[in-house]
């Protein structure tokens, strides 16, 4: 008799922090489907168009800000959750939790003081979401680093640049940020000519060759080129300049699209793009004598 109270009193003492911890398993579970669940039909619901009408860079902005907010509510709920299902699962086990709580706030306030920098990051990442600067997928310069946003938490973000290196910034060291891909991008290209060359062919050329790439790439082209004609005199080209604005991130693949198609229609037109040239002269008794030239007998 003894000893099935025995077993009674410690079987009920353990079953209540084993079924706490069954019943935060399950929660986690369920929390994560369902949050998972709502952003993604509100994505898909954007894919989809369903919502009005939108272009295509302001449905792929609209996507990329759902999955940036999807990973920060569910990391806040979840972090909730399971700080509730610790201080649940310690009263079960007959801890005053009280006492804990109040240390907890002393602590905490001893942290701020002592923690200033992880405090600032998690605000600066609370006004990121909430303004809008940037999302997962946008490609940014943060002070000297430049790369694309490859997750971002509360506390840090996560760039990959072109070298492949992987940055992690935190986000109280984001001061100045400068967004590539935000509304609009634009791609500038700048071709020198020789000083010989038709100018006005040369202009109408490069507008012919924007009108084409605008048709061919009528999802990446935003509004028609802006052919400004001459940009500079310099010392062996006269540079011209063609302003192409296109959807969010599709300026670069512009940009080299519409040089290689300008370099073949300047090579099919006979209009040279020079390179620097030098010419040597060299003093002597005679008198100057260009490098290479013969010396009359």
């Amino acid at each position: 008799m003894e000893w099935q109270l025995f077993i009674g009193k410690y079987l009920g003492r353990f079953t209540m922090p084993v079924f706490i911890l069954a019943v935060w398993y399950i929660a986690d579970r369920i929390l994560a489907k369902i949050v998972g669940k709502a952003f993604d039909r509100g994505i898909s619901s954007v894919q989809n168009n369903s919502v009005g009408h939108m272009a295509d860079y302001e449905r792929l902005t609209r996507v990329k800000r759902l999955g940036t907010l999807r990973n920060l509510v569910l990391d806040v709920l979840r972090w909730g959750l399971g700080a509730v299902a610790i201080l649940t699962l310690m009263s079960s086990l007959g801890v005053n939790i009280m006492p804990i709580l109040t240390g907890l706030g002393i602590a905490g306030l001893a942290i701020s003081l002592a923690a200033q920098n992880i405090i600032r990051d998690f605000l600066n990442g609370i006004f990121v979401v909430i303004e809008d600067h940037f999302a997962v997928g946008d490609v940014v310069k943060i002070g000297e680093h430049f790369g694309l946003v490859e997750n971002f938490t509360l506390r840090t973000t996560h760039l990959s640049d072109l070298d492949g290196n992987y940055i992690i910034i935190p986000n109280s060291n984001i001061s100045e940020l400068v967004n590539a891909t935000k509304y609009w991008s634009q791609a500038q290209v700048v071709v020198g000519v020789s000083y010989d060359t038709d100018i006005r062919k040369a202009l109408g050329i490069m507008e012919r060759v924007a009108r084409e790439i605008k048709e061919s790439f009528p999802g990446k082209v935003k509004e028609d080129a802006q052919v400004q004609g001459i940009l500079s005199f310099d010392d062996s080209a006269v540079s011209l300049r063609t302003l192409i604005r296109t959807f969010p991130g599709e300026h670069w693949f512009i940009g080299r699209e519409y040089r290689l198609r300008l370099k073949e229609a300047f090579d099919a037109e006979g209009i040279t793009i020079p390179f620097p040239q030098m010419d040597i002269w060299i003093r002597s008794p005679e008198g100057f004598k260009k490098a290479g030239q013969k010396t009359s007998a």
